[in-house]
């Protein structure tokens, strides 16, 4: 069964659900269970299928396709960072860095080695900038494990230098009518501006046997994307959420921490009981539709538009059985390929580094997500180590990546927090 016909039993599911969801027989409790256990079966079938043709459809076109070079030998044309981005994208490039890998040589080496009758291991700790084609698969898979690298305004940048970024909050100025010949006034948008910095992030050492390296059958390649890029989503998706500036998180300062610094952007939880009607759904343990709609209010709706919500996966657990005082369900199910469920007309998305449901804790933000940047410096650094591990027959390999993330624009986020008790 392919994702759309899994979405249109998921919404036939959806209806029945709708339609017994006041019933408060035994009988029908347990239906709606029923259909509830099916629809949410169906749900994370449609998402793990979704996610996963999409990714190997991106890997896929990395691996396969080979970007023309802008740059040809006697002639200059683009920026330096396009044409080193074009070198590296070449089939050529590619092969190069495998070979680096496995042998810590370049093909060209290789091959004057061969033309030598050279049989030993040049054994030299050195580092080269990934290709292109690789880089873009650690990219994907971050985004694979991390939120806000999904929705955040990501910039790429060829140097480390210090980057300010102006902002222009206009939202509360407006036009004037003028009289003929009437004098005209001024109106100053509120100009600020934050600064980003490059951070320097590290995989840590990713140790392999030198059997693994001369096995040429083994993806080595695809294993050292696969560990690097796990072990830094994972990190820097928690600086930019939940980081608080220390040099735990490399001095990243994260979207919640800096919503709460800028004050005015909170929402105090009031929980289902609205919904429900039972007391037991209060502000410390649910979520309500009126903190939902009070959480788009908060924000101007100049950024309303392209707001989503976001949460960790266990409080959409509970927002899926989330139902008005009708016994609607507010979650909406898509019946459309790639485009996501949506709560009161908003896109929805996890972010396991999000705190859960709990007294104090701050559970679910929206907002619009191009208001938090995230900065790279020309993508992901490599170093193999020859000799380190060569008592074990080992070979270690590592990846270092310089980023920031910075909060743009805070009217453009509220956050929901449940009270302290």
């Amino acid at each position: 069964m392919d994702s759309q016909q899994m979405r249109q039993e998921r919404h036939s599911i959806s209806l029945e659900m709708a339609k017994i969801g006041n019933n408060t027989d035994p009988q029908s409790v347990a239906r709606w269970q029923a259909l509830d256990d099916q629809q949410e079966a169906f749900r994370t079938a449609i998402e793990r299928d979704e996610r996963n043709t999409k990714l190997q459809k991106e890997l896929s076109e990395v691996r396969n396709a080979e970007r023309p070079n802008i740059y040809t030998p006697g002639e200059r044309s683009g920026k330096p960072l396009d044409q080193l981005l074009a070198l590296r994208s070449t089939q050529s490039y590619a092969d190069d860095f495998e070979a680096y890998v496995r042998t810590g040589r370049t093909s060209a080496q290789m091959d004057e080695a061969r033309a030598l009758g050279e049989q030993r291991d040049l054994a030299a700790a050195s580092s080269t900038i990934i290709p292109q084609g690789f880089e873009a698969e650690l990219i994907i898979k971050l985004k694979a494990w991390g939120g806000m690298t999904r929705l955040c305004r990501t910039i790429t940048t060829s140097t480390g230098n210090p980057l300010p970024w102006p902002n222009l909050d206009d939202t509360s100025n407006v036009a004037e009518w003028l009289a003929e010949a009437a004098g005209t006034t001024s109106a100053d948008p509120v100009l600020s501006n934050v600064t980003l910095g490059a951070n320097l992030l590290s995989s840590k050492q990713v140790k392999v046997s030198v059997q693994l390296e001369q096995d040429s059958a083994f993806d080595i390649v695809g294993l050292l994307s696969d560990a690097f890029a796990i072990r830094m989503g994972r990190t820097s998706n928690k600086a930019f959420t939940v980081g608080d500036g220390t040099a735990t998180y490399g001095t990243i300062t994260g979207l919640i921490p800096a919503l709460v610094a800028a004050t005015g952007r909170s929402v105090l939880a009031v929980g289902g009981i609205a919904n429900s009607g039972n007391s037991a759904d209060n502000d410390l343990n649910t979520v309500g539709t009126d903190d939902l709609v009070s959480l788009i209010s908060k924000v101007d709706p100049a950024y309303r538009e392209r707001g989503a919500f976001c949460a960790a996966s266990s409080t959409w657990d509970t927002l899926r059985r989330l139902k008005d005082k009708y016994g609607r369900p507010e979650w909406a199910v898509s019946l459309t390929d790639g485009q996501p469920d949506t709560i009161l007309g908003h896109k929805i998305d996890w972010n396991q580094d999000m705190a859960a449901i709990g007294a104090g804790l701050i559970s679910v933000v929206f907002g619009d997500f191009a208001n938090y940047a995230v900065r790279s410096v020309l993508g992901f650094t490599f170093v193999r180590f020859s000799e380190l591990y060569m008592t074990n027959y080992q070979r270690a390999y590592q990846a270092f990546a310089r980023m920031d993330g910075k909060l743009l624009q805070a009217a453009a986020f509220s956050y929901l927090i449940h009270p302290a008790s």
